[in-house]
């Protein structure tokens, strides 16, 4: 029966994972029907899909040797997949809008995944409103080798609107999985890691010593602790916003700032006000975890990352355009660190820098740990042009991410077809309610355009 190691970036997924802090991550992507779609399309649809057996890594793959003194877990194929668990129809209620579906995909996001079964679920979902339907997908992180499985769903979509008949996610080989780097490599990947260990350990000392990186990830002066640094549970809500690409990057134009310094300034300025609401904002400025990826050399998409770099996001400044400014300088400086990694220890630097992410997670002294971060951030490519799943357009596509304790909240945007697509994901006890941040996203927005065109005016 085949066997694969999993890499020990992979494995510190499962490492993590506790009942309240379930480790996959997932995508919902929302498609318009075709027109003169037949009224059971979405039944058909649903047919084609289980017509395919699980036969394809790592879809019938299920974990083995965990919980063994000395044994790093492995994946074992699993025979005869039960398709009917993992691949899920299911309709909306009335009136099938925005709410309702983020209801759903709140709920089906909270639980963790079955370790029995193979790690991912696939939900079907109709009954949205304007003749449209989503798929849910669900995938742990320790199989995704991407920040996000964005680029895994896409994957399966096509560029053409005529192409029908397309295979399920489950009868096709992973996307993104390099060979080489893969879980087949994993006995090969920690002996190259550990022969780096010195090097990265080396030049981590340097990093932290240099008079010129105060605020360093390994021994950073701390961030301010808020609402976001309480224990959590299980339980999540999801929300989401969309804006056009070319209205961001006119505005980004405006100010002499790039798409990810005007998207920053936005998040921290929606955090500003719905803390500020409830009498919540610190007097500090509250820091955001931008995810470093350990193999983002060697390709265009962020990685498997389980670190990152932080980014002081002006909370704490009332004045729209100085906030801005800070953002802006703090993002310089944390690039600057990024581009001093050492280029053969990439990956085990990093996990070294994550040494303060590791201690917060653990049961009886993570609430002792200081708090390094406040929320992640992250901005990831998807696709430049329109897919296509058997002739139905992918309108909008969000991440959703998971969590970790004693960091509440998670902002995910992924770039498509012309949009910014953005997701947050919340704690639901911590974070009742999350859809406010996505409403004052948009306000952020309005603001600061109305802000340019005031200064335009006046000039």
């Amino acid at each position: 029966m085949p066997t694969t190691l999993l890499t020990p970036v992979d494995a510190a997924w499962l490492l993590l994972e506790t009942a309240d802090t379930p480790m996959h991550v997932g995508v919902l992507a929302i498609f318009h029907k075709p027109r003169n779609a037949a009224p059971d399309y979405l039944g058909q649809m649903a047919a084609r899909m289980r017509g395919h057996k699980v036969r394809t890594a790592p879809w019938n793959m299920r974990l083995t040797g965990e919980g063994l003194s000395g044994r790093v877990p492995r994946m074992v194929e699993a025979r005869d997949v039960d398709l009917n668990y993992h691949f899920q129809h299911s309709a909306l209620p009335e009136p099938g809008g925005e709410r309702e579906l983020g209801i759903m995909v709140s709920r089906l996001h909270s639980p963790a995944l079955d370790r029995n079964r193979p790690l991912w679920e696939f939900h079907l979902i109709e009954g949205l409103e304007r003749d449209r339907f989503a798929f849910y997908v669900k995938i742990h992180h320790a199989l995704v080798s991407f920040l996000d499985c964005v680029p895994t769903v896409l994957s399966m979509l096509s560029d053409s609107a005529r192409s029908r008949n397309l295979p399920p996610l489950w009868a096709r080989p992973l996307a993104g999985g390099d060979a080489e780097a893969g879980p087949a490599a994993g006995v090969d990947g920690a002996i190259a890691s550990l022969s780096s260990l010195g090097r990265a350990g080396a030049g981590l000392l340097r990093a932290v010593l240099s008079p010129d990186k105060p605020r360093g990830f390994l021994l950073p002066r701390g961030a301010p602790r808020s609402t976001l640094n309480r224990a959590i549970n299980q339980q999540r809500r999801f929300a989401t916003q969309q804006f056009e690409q070319a209205r961001i990057e006119r505005l980004a134009a405006a100010v002499s700032c790039t798409v990810n310094e005007v998207l920053t300034y936005l998040c921290a300025t929606s955090l500003r006000r719905f803390f500020k609401e409830y009498n919540a904002l610190p007097d500090d400025s509250l820091v955001g975890l931008i995810p470093v990826s350990l193999r983002e050399r060697g390709g265009h998409n962020a990685a498997n990352a389980i670190a990152g770099i932080r980014v002081e996001l002006g909370t704490h400044i009332g004045e729209p355009l100085e906030r801005l400014a800070a953002v802006k300088a703090s993002i310089k400086t944390v690039r600057a660190d990024r581009a001093s990694l050492p280029e053969d220890a990439v990956t085990p630097y990093v996990l070294l820098r994550a040494a303060p992410l590791f201690a917060s997670q653990l049961p009886a002294v993570g609430r002792f740990v200081p708090t390094v971060f406040n929320l992640k951030i992250s901005n990831t490519q998807g696709s430049d042009t329109p897919r296509y799943f058997d002739g139905a357009r992918l309108d909008a596509i969000y991440p959703i991410s998971q969590l970790l304790q004693y960091a509440a909240l998670s902002i995910d945007c992924v770039s498509y077809a012309g949009t910014l697509n953005i997701g947050f994901t919340g704690a639901r006890d911590t974070l009742p309610h999350l859809q406010r941040l996505a409403v004052y996203l948009g306000r952020a927005l309005v603001e600061l355009e109305d802000i340019v065109q005031s200064t335009e005016d006046a000039a």
